[in-house]
């Protein structure tokens, strides 16, 4: 049995974690944290939690070593600020923010200003918690950097065919998502206002996520290059995430055949599923850690389409987190997901 404690509890993360880990078996103690609601009670954050009484701690009175793990579901720039501490203690971290994603200093610095990077030796050090790609490292870390949920789709819906080094080097990605992903404190903004009967990009060529995408999917490249054209919107949904990801293969694969492939490379990964026939959509995703992935062929078998859909507050952050908390702690991985 584990105790665990959630900084962040009150945002829409840190509320996913928290619904999940009242349902977990090998988890007897959880206690949260916030930064501006301490002393309000989680259930004034979700309707989903009517039933639970627990109260948000300040910050400045958490203890590291009563945690077998913490997770922080703040903004970036919040976990390196207690880095040195952190590891010193005896938990387990899981930081479901960007500080410790990116592996050099100079893409942090580009993406991440004016927030100025107070560890940046150790960033690519810290194990990219994937678990379908990662998960042996994942077992054996302290701290995890959870990916992000653009990230996630992306790097599921493309690692079986860059293994085959069957793809030109430019990869279109066409990404929509829910407006959740912006977070708490941006929703409760004039921005609910902005997306309501609305659909529109932003960031384009500027979106945090990508050097992450980048730097994931050439690690599994194995040093061939991949130049990502990223293009993130907004739908007028709370969540779910449907990438679009277009490809040039560099010889013909039909699409019976590319689905054998992307079965037989996930044939032991529980939370992703390959359509035959159906395209992949939200709805089929929505509140659970599933990733669903379609694969579509022009005439030619040499365009390849590919539809990847998550939840991008679970697969695309807590549900995810949760996954690496059971392999951290050598748990089912399944475990209340």
């Amino acid at each position: 049995m584990s105790k665990i404690a959630i900084v962040g509890a009150s945002g829409f993360t840190g509320v996913e974690l928290v619904k999940l880990i009242i349902n977990h078996p090998k988890i007897n103690e959880m206690n949260l944290f916030s930064f501006n609601n301490s002393g309000r009670k989680i259930k004034d954050f979700s309707n989903d939690l009517s039933s639970c009484d627990l109260i948000l701690e300040n910050i400045s009175d958490i203890v590291f070593d009563n945690y077998d793990l913490i997770f922080f579901a703040c903004p970036n720039g919040t976990v390196m600020n207690y880095y040195e501490d952190l590891m010193k203690s005896k938990t387990k971290v899981i930081d479901l923010a960007a500080d410790y994603r990116l592996d050099n200093k100079k893409d942090w610095d580009a993406h991440y200003y004016p927030i100025k990077h107070k560890n940046p030796s150790v960033l690519s050090k810290i194990i990219y918690g994937l678990p379908e790609i990662n998960r042996e490292k994942i077992i054996n870390s302290k701290i995890i950097a959870n990916p992000g949920c653009y990230p996630t789709a992306a790097i599921l819906g493309l690692a079986p065919l860059l293994k085959l080094n069957n793809i030109h080097e430019d990869i279109i990605i066409d990404a929509k998502s829910g407006y959740s992903g912006a977070g708490r404190a941006m929703y409760e903004t004039n921005f609910k206002d902005k997306i309501n009967d609305n659909f529109l990009p932003y960031n384009l060529y500027a979106h945090r996520h990508h050097p992450e995408i980048e730097q994931e999917l050439k690690k599994i490249a194995k040093g061939n290059n991949v130049n990502v054209i990223f293009s993130p919107h907004i739908l007028p949904i709370f969540r779910g995430i449907l990438e679009t990801i277009y490809v040039d293969l560099k010889n013909a694969i039909g699409k019976k055949e590319l689905e054998k492939i992307y079965k037989e490379y996930y044939k032991n990964e529980y939370f992703i599923e390959i359509q035959d026939e159906a395209h992949s959509e939200i709805k089929s995703v929505v509140n659970t850690n599933k990733c669903q992935i379609s694969l579509h062929t022009n005439k030619t078998d040499k365009k390849l389409t590919i539809i990847s859909t998550i939840d991008n507050l679970l697969k695309g952050a807590s549900g995810q987190a949760i996954q690496n908390m059971n392999l951290m702690l050598g748990y089912d991985e399944k475990l209340s997901l």
